[in-house]
């Protein structure tokens, strides 16, 4: 029994290890498709903080998203907006540079440009 729980622990000390090796060098990704998200020119990287740098990132919506997001009103949008806002605090803790430079969700448009500081 001991021994099946040293090598979990030694499993998932390897696997942390191993993602930390990988955002350390960093991750580029040209392009990359899902039914649901596609990404362009995705650079992830683990400096002191994260750094997340992106082109473009369309963000398709489903036929059940789209059903269920027609029954909200504007208040539940609203509070779904204060509920994001809340968690920022964690964004300046983890995240050093957010660059999107162009996020597609339906037919909205956005640029993010979030630098830890400025």
């Amino acid at each position: 029994m001991k021994k099946k729980i040293l090598y979990i622990v030694v499993f998932f000390v390897v696997l942390i290890l191993a993602l930390f090796i990988v955002l350390k060098n960093g991750i580029v990704i040209s392009s990359i498709q899902f039914d649901f998200l596609k990404l362009e020119q995705l650079y992830i990287k683990l400096d002191k903080k994260l750094i997340v740098r992106a082109k473009n990132i369309t963000i398709n919506e489903t036929q059940n998203s789209e059903i269920s997001s027609q029954t909200h009103s504007s208040d539940n949008a609203s509070t779904e907006i204060l509920k994001i806002t809340k968690n920022l605090k964690y964004l300046y803790a983890f995240v050093e540079e957010i660059d999107i430079q162009n996020l597609n969700i339906k037919d909205n448009h956005v640029c993010i440009l979030f630098k830890d500081n400025e």
